[in-house]
């Protein structure tokens, strides 16, 4: 009986343990332990985000939407209540924005949170962040097809006026052609004396003889008898006779061939033509105007495709998340193992310093100091400079052709004196320096791990603070 007793006891005090276990474990995850503090936000429309949904600041798991209600005044949508942990409170900012975003192959709704400018404040409790409204993808689809359906229509407009357009000019260059040919034959008058060389030099002499005339005009009055008499003699009368004769006979050939009227259909032609193309020409300008303007909400066509491409971009960072889920799942861990996959997304600070792995002293690392590697534009946070990128070039290739294929952590420091500013900063120089490490040397961004540090490096390196960057290289026993 006593033995029964004893078993007794120690299963409630194990089941106790296990429930105390299972208990402080999902509270962890949730962070129900944690420093939390709550802020709000206003949407106009929700876009499927219900309560409940994830927090993320920064691509950090940081908190949950813990009530949806109609915002004062009603006008201004839907507010939200936020509950994040006090961890990333330096990171939330005044001029931080908050977007729905869509989370793993389901296709959950989720709440970002963008980090702020180090300029800006830090966020104080229950104050309300800005927020952003996305267009759904279906939207998008849906723009794309009514903007190339409105292309499709007016490019047939366009074809059948120009089809128009082009057979008028081919009817009207046909009559011109038709005139000059019969030109060329010698039809009519024009024709007779294009084809007729003694005619032509009939009227060149005559024109002669008239010039002449007009200039012998102008001498002595006492000569003007003598004048008149010659030109008698001469018989220029009858010559300018049959030469007015023979202008008279042009007249009437042109006008018989209703010369002018074809030459003013002709020209009309041209302006109608003219006219339609410009025409097809407004309609063409007023549609691309139309396709840019901006929607219902103020946003134009650009806004929306980058939206679109944000959108994607973060559905295809939460599938590469949930791919990393299987990789550590009981079921697929020891398949990925035998792969050699791993990740390095999310590396926690205070974790980071204390691994094994990361914090071997076996690693190769390259510090460099932030005045060698960054230089401020006026109005800009840091770039990286000529200078540094030539820095970080000549630490790589002293780590040797070891990184192609290998694993490869960016600390970033940064000591400004301000817990918040120096989290933000050490980021952003992290990410620089990732993201020139890729373009530069074109290494897979996988393998590309960046971890915040503040000013604090991890205790193995025998440093007390930092304020630039470090590239580690992990050893392959890591």
């Amino acid at each position: 009986m006593r033995n029964r007793y004893i078993g007794l006891g120690i299963f409630v005090v194990v089941g106790t343990a296990l429930f105390a276990a299972a208990v402080f474990l999902i509270g962890n995850q949730h962070n129900a332990f944690a420093k939390h503090i709550e802020l709000f936000t206003d949407f106009k429309d929700l876009n499927g985000l219900a309560k409940g949904a994830k927090v993320r600041v920064a691509g950090f798991d940081a908190g949950e939407v813990t009530a949806i209600g109609v915002a004062e005044p009603p006008s201004a949508g839907l507010r939200l209540t936020l509950r994040i942990t006090d961890q990333v409170r330096g990171l939330v900012r005044t001029d931080s924005v908050a977007t729905i975003g869509t989370e793993g192959i389901v296709g959950d709704k989720i709440l970002l949170i963008g980090p702020g400018s180090s300029t800006a404040p830090e966020a104080a409790p229950f104050t309300t962040l800005q927020s952003k409204e996305t267009s759904d993808i279906a939207d998008f689809v849906q723009k794309s097809t009514t903007l190339v359906s409105d292309a499709n229509a007016n490019i047939k407009a366009v074809a059948e006026r120009l089809t128009t357009t082009l057979d008028a000019v081919t009817t009207t260059v046909d009559n011109v052609n038709d005139l000059v040919v019969g030109l060329k034959q010698g039809r009519g008058a024009i024709g007779m004396l294009l084809r007729d060389e003694k005619t032509a030099t009939d009227i060149q002499t005559s024109v002669a003889s008239v010039r002449d005339a007009t200039s012998s005009l102008s001498h002595a009055s006492a000569q003007a008898d003598a004048l008149v008499s010659d030109l008698q003699s001469r018989g220029l009368g009858g010559k300018a006779d049959a030469i007015t004769g023979k202008m008279d006979a042009i007249v009437s050939d042109l006008q018989s061939r209703q010369f002018g009227e074809k030459l003013d259909q002709t020209l009309d032609s041209v302006h109608s033509a003219a006219h339609n193309i410009d025409l097809t020409t407004q309609q063409v300008q007023g549609t691309i105007a139309k396709a840019l303007a901006p929607d219902a909400s103020g946003k134009d066509a650009g806004d929306n495709i980058r939206e679109s491409l944000s959108n994607v971009n973060d559905a295809t960072g939460s599938m590469a998340e949930d791919t990393e889920a299987l990789k550590h799942n009981l079921l697929f861990r020891g398949f990925f193992k035998r792969r050699g996959y791993y990740s390095m997304v999310g590396l926690a600070p205070d974790k980071y310093r204390q691994d094994k792995v990361f914090a071997n002293p076996r690693n190769p690392r390259a510090w460099i100091e932030a005045a060698e590697l960054f230089e401020a534009k006026q109005g800009e946070s840091e770039v990286l400079s000529r200078a540094g990128k030539a820095r970080i070039d000549a630490a790589i290739a002293e780590l040797g052709e070891r990184v192609i294929g290998g694993a490869i952590v960016v600390e970033g420091y940064a000591v400004s004196g301000a817990s918040g500013d120096d989290l933000a900063l050490s980021r952003s120089r992290a990410i620089l320096v990732r993201n020139y490490l890729h373009v530069r040397f074109h290494l897979e961004n996988q393998n590309i791990g960046t971890v915040p540090l503040r000013g604090v490096p991890p205790p193995s390196t025998h440093k007390n603070s930092w304020n630039g960057i470090c590239i580690v290289m992990l050893s392959p026993a890591s």
